[in-house]
């Protein structure tokens, strides 16, 4: 067999000159070497004038400074073995250009520091990339869809523009917000922009398992631990390794797992009940409340150290009453959602319904509205197109006649005590304007067709009939 013949001076030099990156070494003394074309394009100087120099004129900045260790190693032979790093780089003309940097230190036979070779690669295309990926993001968003989010009011988007910043990093977050207004979403739709996206998504609810329960979920045990415990068995934590462990309902936890909790922020390691060797874990911690955890901090109910730790970054997310604007996208999505589950075709709501949705203070937020506009599926026939007014739940239908957008609410005469709030109570009677406006609107969903318009009425076709003559209403 013939061996293969050595990589000589000429090969080395060629290899160099024809390598499609910028490349560079410096000596010992931090002088440049060796300056290849690729250097000499990218950065406008050309080897004549970097020859014996230092890389000074290049005023390579480190993407972050914040680093006291990593700008001190602004000159690359510093740097550890391989290490790769963004920087930035000002070409002779004065232009910033975006470049990643890879350092490779060079020792002889005895180990000694003899210089180091660093490669410079343009990545503007990538950063340009990046901007226009964020640019379209935010299109998306203000089109009403962002993830898993729907809306494109104010509040949406300034709540858009923080998830952006925030979901590249693994900085631990809390989410508040009241009940029902999308919490979770939020959580996942972090996670799926964020480097964790092919890892487990995980929610948890701390309010929902008793304290002597938690810990075992949270972090596992081992077989013999307690009562029940057959087989060793994996917690949370460990369930979520490399990805996003979302902590529902944070507030809920009791002192004694708040404590256990800190630890594990802390070291970054979990212990299974029943055992005593700790275990490494790499998880991104998210955390959501509907109440207000600062107050509580204050209070002394929840811990302040374990806030600090959770609470790196916090996100609000507004109440459904505070962006009504967004109410129609999120009928249309409801009606979208439910016309595939059902194999229905309903167009969306009739207009009495609509101004009754977007009327109504929703204290049970979004999740309220979804229920209602499921509702309003489950009582519709299913060859009507439209979802009347009178599909709604009850305590949509217990309010007096929806206001005009921007009108004052009606009155109530003197005296009149509020409609009750059960789902059990019937309807408050109609006004008689109020009937004839029903009436018209199921027979206009309908098509004029009068036994489905009765149906939507939840009245008999003789009923109906007996109802036109009432209102004067011909058809």
């Amino acid at each position: 067999m013939t061996e293969p013949t050595p990589i000589n001076e000429h090969f080395r030099k060629a290899l160099m000159e024809t390598i499609p990156c910028a490349v560079f070494i410096v000596d010992a003394e931090r002088r440049i070497i060796y300056w290849n074309p690729s250097a000499e394009e990218l950065t406008g100087y050309s080897a004549a004038e970097m020859l014996g120099g230092s890389c000074e004129p290049l005023r390579i900045r480190e993407s972050d400074e914040s680093d006291g260790q990593v700008a001190a190693a602004v000159c690359s032979h510093h740097a550890a073995d391989g290490s790769v790093s963004e920087c930035e780089i000002r070409r002779k003309d004065g232009a910033i250009v975006p470049v990643v940097r890879r350092a490779q230190p060079v020792t002889d036979e005895a180990g000694r520091h003899v210089g180091a070779i660093v490669a410079l690669v343009d990545v503007s295309v990538l950063k340009q990339a990046r901007s226009e990926i964020r640019l379209l993001r935010h299109e998306i968003g203000r089109a009403g869809r962002f993830g898993e989010l729907v809306g494109r009011s104010p509040a949406m988007q300034k709540l858009y523009e923080a998830i952006e910043l925030v979901a590249e990093t693994d900085a631990s977050v809390v989410i508040e917000g009241p009940t029902g207004v999308g919490k979770e979403l939020v959580a996942r739709t972090l996670h799926a922009r964020s480097r964790r996206r092919e890892g487990v998504f995980l929610p948890i609810n701390c309010g929902a398992l008793p304290d002597t329960l938690l810990d075992a979920e949270l972090f596992g045990h081992v077989k013999g631990a307690f009562t029940g415990a057959v087989a060793d068995r994996a917690g949370r934590f460990e369930q979520a390794d490399g990805g996003t462990l979302l902590l529902d309902e944070v507030a809920e936890l009791t002192p004694a797992s708040q404590v256990r909790l800190l630890r594990v922020v802390q070291e970054g390691q979990i212990t299974r009940v029943g055992e005593s060797r700790p275990r490494p874990v790499d998880v991104r911690i998210l955390a959501a409340t509907h109440r207000d955890l600062a107050e509580l901090a204050r209070g002394g109910e929840f811990r302040e150290d374990l806030y600090y730790r959770l609470r790196v970054v916090g996100l609000s997310v507004p109440a459904l009453a505070d962006r009504r604007e967004d109410i129609p996208l999120l009928v249309a999505h409801f009606v979208d959602r439910y016309n595939r589950k059902y194999g229905r075709h309903v167009r969306g709501p009739a207009p009495g319904a609509m101004a009754r949705l977007t009327a109504f203070d929703w204290p049970g937020n979004v999740r309220q509205l979804e229920h209602a506009v499921e509702h309003a599926f489950a009582v519709t026939p299913a060859d009507v197109t439209a979802l009347g007014a009178q599909a709604l739940p009850p305590e949509l239908l217990q309010q007096t006649k929806p206001p005009r957008e921007g009108g004052p609410a009606p009155e109530r005469s003197a005296g009149a005590c509020p409609p009750s709030r059960s789902s059990t109570t019937a309807p408050a009677p109609q006004r008689p304007q109020d009937e004839r406006a029903a009436v018209l609107e199921a027979l206009a969903a309908a098509g004029g067709n009068k036994s489905r318009a009765a149906r939507a009425l939840g009245i008999t076709r003789a009923g109906l009939y007996k109802r036109l003559r009432r209102l004067g209403i011909e058809v």
